[in-house]
Parts: C-alpha cells; structure tokens; sequence
C-alpha cells in the first residue's frame, strides 16, 4: 500500500520545511557575508577560518550545556510546544538582527543567539516525533522530515540566491545597486519570515501526549532529572552506546555542512562564491530523493546497515575533499554529500526515538542533542585549530575521517535491539498480533 500521512504528520514535516531553509542560509551566504566583512577588516584567510569555526564550535557548546536542562523542563505535560515555540521566536528574530552592526563580535553573537534558537526548537520538535506518529511509521516519517525539508528549503533559498545575483552580478556594475552585504541581509528576513510562516501549521495542531507530572521547582527538578537521566541511560544500553557512536560520526556530518563554503573559498582561492551556493543548492536538490530512498530502504534493511553505508560514504567523500583542487571537484563532493546527508540524519533520529521511553522522550533527546552539539563542538574546532597550526586547510578536513571510523566502528559493536528490524518484519508482526486477538476475542465472545 502506498505510505500515507496524517494531517499532523504532514504538519510535523512542514518545521523541517521552514528551519531547514536557516540552515541552508547559514551554512551558504552567511558565510560569505562573514568571509566578506572579515576581508575588509584585515583578518588573514587561515585566521577567517580559525575563527569561523571556533564560532561553530561557541555556539554548538552554548546549545549542548542548555538544551538537556530544557529538555527535562519539556518532558513536563504541556511544556514541549511552550518550550519549543519560545525557542523557534529566538531562533527567527536572529534572522532580522544580522544587519543592524557589521562588526565581526556583533556577527559572531547574532550566529550563536540564532543558532541556540534554532537547534534548541529542534529538541523539542524531535521529541515530538513519539506524539505524532507509531513506532513502525517513524523512519519514514523522520526521513519525510529530512527530505522536504531539503526541496522546501530551495524555495526561499532561490529567491534570496537571485537577490544576491542581482546585487553582484555583472561584477562592477550590478543589476541591482543594493550591495553584497545588503543582498543577504534581506535574504536572512526572508528566511526568518518563511521559517515562522512553516512552522504555524503545528503549533496549531499538536498536542501532547506523552509526558510526566510538573514539579513546583521545574529548574531545581531539572537539574535532578538530567543527573538521573544520564545515570538511567546506562540502564538502556542500545541507547547509551548508539549516541556515544552518534557523538563521533556526528562530528564529520556537521562540520562538512557548516565548513564546506569557507573552506572551499580557502582552497579554491579567488572564486566567484554564486557557484559554491549552486553546489549547496544542488546538494539540497539530490537529498530530497535520497532522504526519501533511505526511508523506503528501511522498510526492508536493517536502519543500522544504511547508517554504517552512510558513514562509509562520508570517509570517502572526506578523502575526496582534502584533495580538492577544482570547482567541478567541489560539485562531485556536493552531489555525494547530498545522497547521504539526509539518510544518516533522518534515520539516527528515528533509530534513537525507538530506543527511549516515550513519557521522557524530551529528557533524552537532550542527552542526544548534547551528543549532536557536543561533536559539533569538536569538529569544527579540530579543523579550525589543524588549519591555524599546520597553515593548511586540508590537513584540518583529512582530521573528520578518525571521527567517522570511531562511530562507525561502535555502531558495528552495537547490541542488537528492536531498532535494528526493518519496519516491513514489524509490521507483519503487528498484524499477526491484531488478528491472534480478534480471534481470541471471536471465541470469547
């Protein structure tokens, strides 16, 4: 039968919509615009990048101490959409602030103000995973997240990538007198407008289901919670050593996303920067399928076999990347990142939600998010020291491939548990079941 969503399902994918087209924004033109007014304030090409990823690293720790807090305080009933409607506001008035000073400190804090409000949203809205769909529907659910997310974000994407065209192209005399920062300025407001306009539908429909009594003291209860959570999760040992391997490949993930346009820019020398957000768009464009395959793949292969394909192809494209020499290269990278971006992200997320008691799903999605975060700290800040140290940023990505062998090899490691069945076997089983009671039922009666 042909896989069908709810209406709340559908509403659930629409976030994944408006926040991916953020993190298409900040991983493409933000950059540039950042790589821009570094240049015109004197900073050297190794320091740009030093401190772009030193920057990723600031504002990915701020998000791993602060989210599992939040996500104990969410897991009360009736706090996970306060909690994650506070942090989509947070996340979409950083989008309207980039413009207001050109100051590199100034930058710096609005990226990591924007950045917490996005990633913080995406915890509670993860966690919401276990309120809107069933167990057996999850992988494709959170693949369908992943993958509209991809081909929705390419619609205000184009528009603010044309704004920018217009503003730079032809060189000397563009069409649109606007200027290069002005361009992605307005490009940033459209994204905030978008991200907020996607996100309505479920904040008007979702309601949640499960969850745990409020305490009187959240804050001082939140704090008891995270400690025992952390001691609890050991109790759940698929789970404890599936975020440990998820902290390591994790790493590489998202350092290749949010470092592939200044490193490029460094490697590449001068380029004209339209055609590295082409690569990105183009890579958007390949993940949409690709998300969806990965899902359908499920329901026939074990998720963990096409998450350790997902880590193999990443070592690959690594190696491929620290050879870079060409923008046709750049491309080939972007197209292979896009074929697997999508499969390792949406299928981590539902392989964890299967692993975790649904009533606290939030207070371990923090601790999964701290896993996230956490290597999103280490990996751009190895890359950002390597390339400081050794003056080369090709050392510096070659470093991502121990990240990737280290997750692969514990996810090998990993004890076999109910995540590792493809959702076809379990779904035969749960028909085998509901027809075993009517029959029961039948006799009874």
């Amino acid at each position: 039968m042909k896989f069908k969503m709810t209406k709340l399902e559908k509403n659930w994918v629409l976030y994944d919509v408006g926040n991916s087209a953020f993190v298409m924004m900040i991983c493409s033109l933000l950059p540039i615009y950042y790589d821009t007014l570094a240049k015109a304030q004197g900073y050297t090409e190794v320091q740009i990048t030093a401190i772009f990823g030193t920057l990723l690293s600031l504002s990915a720790l701020a998000i791993a101490l602060l989210n599992p807090i939040l996500g104990a305080i969410a897991d009360n009933r009736g706090m996970k959409k306060k909690m994650f409607f506070i942090f989509l506001l947070i996340g979409v008035v950083g989008c309207f602030l980039v413009g207001i000073s050109r100051s590199i400190p100034y930058l710096a804090a609005v990226i990591i103000m924007s950045r917490i409000g996005m990633s913080g949203s995406v915890v509670f809205y993860d966690a919401m995973l276990v309120d809107i769909t069933q167990d057996n529907r999850m992988d494709n659910i959170s693949s369908r997240g992943f993958a509209w997310g991809y081909i929705g974000s390419c619609i205000p994407f184009v528009m603010c990538l044309g704004i920018y065209v217009l503003a730079t192209m032809p060189k000397g005399a563009p069409i649109l007198p606007i200027g290069e920062g002005t361009s992605i300025i307005i490009g940033m407001a459209i994204t905030g407008i978008w991200w907020f306009v996607m996100s309505t539908p479920l904040l008007r429909s979702y309601k949640q289901v499960h969850g745990v009594e409020p305490a009187k003291n959240q804050i001082k209860e939140a704090f008891k919670k995270l400690a025992i959570t952390f001691k609890n999760l050991r109790a759940y040992k698929a789970a404890f050593m599936f975020v440990i391997a998820f902290f390591f490949y994790i790493n590489g993930v998202g350092t290749i996303i949010g470092m592939s346009v200044v490193y490029a820019k460094q490697i590449l020398g001068d380029i004209n920067a339209v055609y590295l957000v082409v690569a990105l768009l183009m890579t958007q464009v390949v993940a949409w399928p690709c998300a969806l395959l990965f899902g359908k793949f499920a329901d026939k292969h074990s998720p963990r076999v096409l998450i350790l394909i997902s880590i193999g192809g990443y070592i690959a494209i690594t190696i491929f990347g620290a050879f870079l020499d060409n923008l046709l290269q750049f491309f080939i990278m972007a197209f292979f990142v896009g074929i697997f971006q999508g499969g390792i992200q949406a299928l981590s997320r539902s392989y964890f939600a299967k692993l975790v008691p649904k009533e606290k799903s939030n207070e371990f999605f923090g601790i999964y998010d701290i896993c996230g975060k956490g290597a999103s700290v280490l990996g751009p800040a190895l890359m950002g020291a390597a390339t400081a140290i050794t003056g080369s940023p090709r050392i510096g990505v070659s470093s991502l491939i121990l990240f990737f062998l280290i997750g692969g090899i514990i996810l090998l490691f990993l004890p076999k548990n109910v995540s590792d069945r493809p959702n076809n076997e379990v779904n035969a089983e749960n028909l085998a079941a509901e027809a075993a009671n009517n029959s029961v039922s039948s006799v009874e009666k």
